[in-house]
């Protein structure tokens, strides 16, 4: 419980404006409830713990009041918008620093929610709530002072579905994926929806997960094997990165299971592997952020894993995959031993968003080598070593080559 009491403490010691600045580089939309003004609105009182909502109910806001009315109610947790508003309050706690608390919304327009008020221990004074989180915390199955290997029979899986974009030159013009490739299988298109139409625009591999780095690795060059067998047109180039090109934003999400998902999971999975790729990547690709690649972004999954979202596209090249997939069957397993937070810092938070390459590089030594200290990193060195390397020689990617000549496709 020593980094949930630190995280508490860094939470009560940050100003309102230091919280809404942190919230608003992360892309959420804040306004603070003013005690001072007749502020007045319906809002939405949603209960958080361990990054899983336990209920929505409707609230009214009043400025003046300190009373905090709750409507008898609860929202109705299949729908749209609580889907939505668990999402953003789960983003919210996250971007600053906690795991469980209260978060007030209310409605911007049709489709979006603005942050109104957030309670770190909101069951302090409410006996319900408190009833309500401690029966939470008593089926919590979380365990995080244990290892992964720990949980008994369970054994950690990773996939993943990185993905790629069509590009015909000298014009620089995307081709729909869709052209060659179909919605399902280990090579597939991706779906987008602009102005109300789905287009399909993106390639995406699906390699078949695995428990073993090198046959993850193996899955994956099956992948790309299977979209160059389809992608008949040699003249086009295969681009990856963050943003090879102008309104693609490419994604390069790893899925777990076998493993629970918790807050310090996902904040070792940022600082040790997505701070270290925001270091190596194209200056092009921190334009994703904040409204794609956001730190702690996550997905629960109906196979009972979860995917993590955060990260670029690494089809770059095989060595920057290899150190992906390295790293993240190294952070999975090892992760309670990988307790270093900069990210939890105001000035690293704004680099990572920012793609300030000078300030990230700062910290980056202290994450290398609590890596390399680890008594299982011999177990990886081979997928890992080479990705630290770059890091430590200041290396960046370059999203506008073609990929294929790298992985042996053309």
């Amino acid at each position: 419980m020593q980094q949930a009491g630190q995280a508490l403490k860094r939470f009560r010691q940050m100003s309102d404006d230091e919280k809404q600045r942190r919230l608003e580089r992360s892309g959420i939309s804040v306004r603070w409830i003013d005690d001072n003004a007749a502020d007045f609105a319906v809002g939405y009182a949603v209960q958080i713990h361990q990054l899983r909502m336990l209920e929505i109910r409707r609230r009214t806001i009043e400025g003046h009041s300190k009373v905090r009315a709750y409507n008898p109610s609860a929202l109705d947790s299949s729908s749209q918008l609580s889907v939505r508003m668990e999402r953003l309050a789960v983003r919210t706690l996250y971007t600053l620093g906690l795991d469980s608390g209260e978060v007030t919304l209310t409605l911007l327009g049709e489709r979006s929610c603005q942050v109104r008020e957030v309670v770190a221990q909101p069951w302090l004074n409410d006996r319900r709530l408190d009833m309500l989180y401690e029966a939470a915390a008593r089926e919590d199955d979380v365990q995080g002072e244990d290892l992964p290997a720990a949980q008994g029979d369970k054994q950690l899986l990773i996939g993943m579905d990185p993905e790629f974009v069509l590009v015909r030159m000298p014009e620089g013009r995307v081709v729909p994926a869709s052209r060659y490739l179909g919605r399902l299988g280990v090579a597939g298109c991706d779906a987008v929806t602009r102005r109300g139409r789905t287009l399909y625009p993106v390639a995406e591999l699906r390699p078949a997960p695995s428990d073993d780095p090198v046959l993850l690795l193996t899955h994956l060059r099956h992948a790309f094997a299977a979209a160059a067998r389809r992608i008949a047109d040699r003249t086009l180039i295969w681009q990856a990165g963050g943003m090879p090109q102008s309104g693609f934003p490419l994604g390069g999400h790893l899925h777990f299971s076998g493993i629970s998902l918790n807050g310090s999971l996902l904040r070792a999975l940022d600082n040790y592997l997505a701070l270290p790729l925001a270091l190596l990547e194209d200056k092009r690709a921190a334009r994703r952020r904040p409204h794609y690649g956001n730190l702690g972004d996550f997905r629960r999954q109906p196979y009972g894993g979860f995917e993590y979202r955060t990260l670029p596209s690494f089809l770059v090249s095989p060595q920057l995959a290899k150190g992906v997939i390295g790293m993240a069957f190294l952070i999975a397993s090892q992760y309670p031993r990988l307790q270093r937070r900069p990210l939890d810092e105001e000035e690293a938070h704004r680099a990572f968003y920012e793609g300030n390459r000078i300030v990230l590089g700062g910290y980056m030594e202290p994450l290398i080598l609590d890596i390399v200290l680890l008594d299982v990193y011999p177990q990886y060195k081979a997928y890992v070593g080479p990705l630290l390397d770059s890091l430590r020689q200041g290396k960046q990617w370059d999203e506008s080559r073609d990929l294929r000549p790298f992985w042996r496709l053309s």
